[in-house]
């Protein structure tokens, strides 16, 4: 089973995966970076990593890396800034230009990362010292409150003091101190409102600050419990918007304490109490009311001036943000591209003798010549630009330059060709990009081409797995298979409009919509796959009037085939409703789809559910039937003749000979008048199962000599299965004793052999080719026989320990082993036999949500909307518009959305399993081109 190893160049890529090629950049440290970049902008190279290896902290680039996750963390905390005070309006990177300007120089960028610098430095300033004045001024505004709060505290118990009149104790407004209880009778402010001892005694302290709401319960359980149940305590809440945001940046609710205490000892422990909950205590609460006052007149002033102070702040912080907005977008993502840059360069190897990066990738074929054509413009415009400005140039005694090129032998022979007859004396000595195509036994990645419209379908085969490399990409079927099996049990007029209707809003405002950077993630699904929902709505609006069904209603396109006919005289008013049996219009039949006239039949739901169930088998045989057919498309472009042999002839003619059959019966009886014969047709699920179990023997005879067939196909069907079991294995086994006997190890060694040569035999030709335009440009022999080493991949990489991918079962394998081989096989054919008969039940589900979107649709319209065509009047036109939102709400919400997803589902489930298991291997890996488009460059 060769590999293929030269394709002709499929433009499309979409039937099957772009032929890739394997290409070395040979590239000076000086241009490397100038280079990655141009590589970028094309977006064509998926790399390999020749240094994996390697740890991270190893590779060549890691300290410029470095800088820049420090220059990452800086444009984070300022963009954090923004967000905190609400300077970004609307989308921020909407004023993006960096992508469309020149590379910056080295220096530029250097420049660029001093800048950032400087305004990470300013803007913390500036929000360092905001956040302390914030919380200097919240302070003192929470001290306000606790010396408000007491003062009205005092002046409460006065009153109630003066009120009660005899007083257990007395308040001396000139020592209006800590030292006197101020309460002495049972209220409900004691600690959990239980009783306390008398407070009188003037050894009670007192404590008083500020915390957080939700922790008083905490603090009074902690208190009761720790000092069992002596104090009182009595919290007033804050009710003050300048307090509404902290240094967390959170608003949090806040309480006054007040906490009377017996004793010293006690006092600092309920401190500590306090302070690990995070509350504040203050000072300026102790003696007098008038001290309290002239405090208060204290704080009131200090916060006056720490309000202009924070003002001032704010608007200079501000200020710089908004200067900052301007430019922040074109910074970022200049620093994201550096640093995709740099990780690109790290998966280069260094060589260190000749000051060169040496790269792999991976790019599409036909790319090639505008990557060659790419850099050699990068060389010209360098060596432009640099032209006039070299430095002297130091030679040896013999006169020889051994620093003007790097790629130089010791003789200064240069070591690369240039196109186009140009040498390296044309070109600066430190700028050198060479690329050039390698043959190798790797396994490519799996390119497929997309557009707007099949890369939703695209995206859905490979969430299953990504094609190998060359196979048939079942993609393409998709585009029309996928919306119609989801017609199939989705069909229905209305439906369809509004699901095309909800598609074609997306894709007008496709433009606006994919400029969002955050979008909903279930609008996000909704948007990325309008053109899936586009063409779901489609057909099933066809399928709807296949189905005759809108809204479960029908429409009259053309006159029926059956008429009702009552008998005479009969009086309708007088008799009231009967049953009637329709009669064929002779001569006419309807044009197309199901007739009208059977709906509201008592048979309708009979007749379409026959109608949709052998619907159903015969879509389920085609869509396997295409399915099986593409991996003889398979094995045939891999040259696999033994697979076509062994696996597709048998497998095809063990389905046919009963699903095929199966589908041709049931075409048969639909084309039979079985009624103008007078005769019952026979039963089709009974006939296949009796064909197995008893061959030759027909109860209801379908048509001449059916025994005689069934027998024949249950003998095809037999023999297939030990032809799908055996074959494969007695022949490569029989192909690798041949192997052997030529001398070679097994069956693949032969087969590589074989490679090899075919390898060397396009070599050869590629030489001579280069040598014939080399002689024609005039270069020296020395340069071609350097350039064919390079060719000819001569260099190793020693930090590269990337495995060769799997070249997938149409290629070679590590050896031959019969055993594995024959389990395969067996496997193969279990599988196969089984499928082929779940797989074709699977696809009744076709038929079974066709009915269940029919019938619920249909009872939605009569508990909703129908009840109000019999009512007339102002009362008929109300009950019309409120059950017509009912109806179309769950319309919309019901059939349309929750039945949509069950039947796109369905629809998934039988491309993935029933389909694609029929020729689908899902073995490669995905093409991961490097390219700027694909940079995330939002923090």
């Amino acid at each position: 089973m060769p590999i293929r190893l030269k394709d002709t160049v499929d433009d499309e890529a979409i039937f099957r995966s772009a032929p890739m090629s394997l290409v070395q950049f040979y590239v000076t440290i000086e241009l490397a970076r100038d280079v990655v970049f141009t590589l970028g902008k094309l977006g064509d190279v998926h790399f390999r990593d020749l240094n994996s290896k390697l740890t991270p902290f190893q590779r060549t680039f890691i300290n410029d890396l470095r800088t820049i996750d420090g220059i990452e963390s800086q444009l984070t905390y300022l963009k954090t800034v923004m967000e905190k005070h609400n300077t970004i309006k609307g989308d921020l990177f909407n004023n993006l230009t960096a992508d469309i300007k020149p590379l910056p120089s080295q220096s530029d960028v250097d420049d660029l990362k001093i800048k950032i610098e400087d305004f990470f430095e300013r803007i913390k300033h500036l929000d360092d010292s905001f956040i302390q004045l914030s919380s200097q001024k919240i302070r003192l505004i929470e001290n306000r409150h606790v010396l408000t709060s007491i003062n009205d505290f005092h002046a409460s118990n006065r009153e109630s003091r003066n009120l009660g009149g005899d007083s257990a104790f007395a308040v001396d407004s000139d020592h209006d101190d800590d030292n006197v209880a101020l309460l002495n009778d049972r209220n409900n402010e004691l600690e959990l409102g239980l009783e306390t001892a008398d407070l009188q005694d003037t050894g009670y302290n007192s404590i008083s600050g500020t915390i957080a709401t939700e922790k008083i319960p905490l603090l009074r359980k902690i208190l009761w419990r720790t000092l069992r149940g002596n104090l009182y305590l009595k919290d007033i809440p804050i009710n003050d918007e300048k307090l509404d945001i902290y240094e967390d940046g959170k608003p949090t609710e806040k309480s006054v304490f007040i906490i009377y205490i017996y004793g010293d000892i006690l006092k600092q422990r309920v401190k500590r109490i306090v302070t690990s909950l995070d509350g504040v205590l203050f000072d300026n609460i102790y003696g007098s009311n008038e001290a309290r006052m002239q405090s208060l007149e204290e704080l009131n002033s200090k916060i006056t001036d720490l309000d202009n102070v924070v003002e001032s702040t704010k608007n200079h912080l501000i200020a710089e943000l908004m200067i900052l907005q301007e430019v922040y977008t074109d910074w970022v993502y200049n620093i994201k591209r550096e640093k995709s840059m740099f990780e690109t360069l790290n998966k280069f190897d260094m060589d260190g003798t000749r000051r060169c990066l040496v790269g792999e990738g991976w790019i599409p074929s036909n790319e090639f010549e505008k990557i060659r054509r790419s850099l050699r413009t990068l060389i010209h415009s360098k060596s432009q630009a640099s032209n006039g400005s070299q430095e002297e140039i130091a030679l040896d005694a013999n006169g020889n330059n051994h620093d003007s090129n790097p790629f130089s032998d010791p003789n200064g022979a240069p070591l690369f060709a240039v196109d186009d007859g140009e040498s390296f004396e044309d070109l600066n000595d430190q700028l050198v990009a060479v690329v050039n195509e390698l043959s190798t036994n790797r396994t490519p990645p799996t390119y497929h081409k997309t557009n707007k419209l099949t890369s939703a379908f695209q995206s859905i085969v490979d969430a299953y797995g990504v094609a190998t490399y060359q196979e048939v990409n079942p993609g393409l079927a998709t585009v029309i298979t996928f919306p119609f099996m989801f017609a199939i049990m989705f069909g229905d007029i209305g439906h369809g409009i509004i699901l095309t209707l909800i598609s074609l809003f997306f894709v007008k405002n496709e433009i606006k919509f994919g400029a969002m950077r955050r979008k909903d993630e279930i609008f996000e699904m909704a948007f990325n796959g309008r053109y899936v929902l586009l063409l779901m709505g489609v057909f099933s609006i066809y399928t709807g009037f296949l189905y005759n069904d809108i809204f479960s209603l029908s429409l009259t396109w053309f006159k029926s085939g059956w008429e009702f006919k009552y008998p005479e005289g009969y009086d309708f008013d007088k008799e009231g409703a009967m049953s009637l049996t329709a009669t064929k219009v002779k001569g006419y039949t309807y044009p197309i789809g199901l007739d009208w006239g059977w709906h509201g039949a008592e048979n309708n739901l009979l007749f379409t559910n026959s109608y949709k169930m052998k619907l159903s088998i015969l879509m389920g045989f085609i869509h396997m039937n295409y399915s099986l057919f593409f991996s003889l498309v398979n094995y045939r472009y891999f040259n696999s003749v033994v697979d076509v042999i062994g696996n597709f002839i048998p497998g095809f003619l063990f389905m046919q000979s009963i699903f095929g059959y199966l589908c041709i019966t049931i075409v048969y009886k639909w084309s039979v008048d079985w009624i103008g014969q007078n005769k019952q047709p026979p039963g089709l699920l009974n006939m296949l199962i009796n064909m197995f179990l008893s061959p030759g023997n027909v109860e209801e005879q379908l048509y001449p000599g059916q025994a005689f067939v069934q027998i024949v196909l249950v003998l095809i069907a037999l023999v297939c299965v030990p032809w799908l079991l055996l074959y494969k294995p007695i022949t490569l086994n029989n192909k690798n004793k041949k192997a052997q006997a030529l001398g070679y190890s097994d069956l693949h060694s032969q087969r590589r052999h074989s490679v090899e040569l075919h390898e060397e035999e396009e070599a050869v030709m590629s030489f001579e080719l280069d040598r014939a335009q080399i002689e024609e440009n005039g270069d020296d022999d020395d340069t071609f026989d350097i350039h064919s080493e390079i060719s000819n991949n001569e260099f190793h990489f020693p930090n590269d320990i990337e495995p060769l991918h799997a070249s997938s079962g149409h290629g070679d394998h590590e050896g031959f082993d019969l055993g594995d081989i024959v389990i395969h096989q067996v496997i193969h054919t279990i599988e196969f036999c089984l499928n082929c008969v779940s797989h074709t039940a699977s696809y009744l589900r076709l038929w079974a949500l066709s009915l269940a979107h029919n019938q619920l649709s249909s009872v939605l319209w009569s508990m909703t909307i129908k009840n109000a065509f019999g009512l007339t009047g102002t009362k008929g036109v109300i009950m019309t518009v409120i059950l017509f939102g009912f109806w179309f709400i769950l319309t919309v919400c019901i059939l349309v959305l929750m039945e949509g997803t069950s039947a796109m589902l369905h629809s998934l489930r039988l491309h993935w399993v029933e389909a694609m298991s029929k020729f689908f291997e899902g073995e490669g890996y995905a093409y991961e081109p490097f390219d700027f488009e694909n940079i995330d460059f939002d923090f």
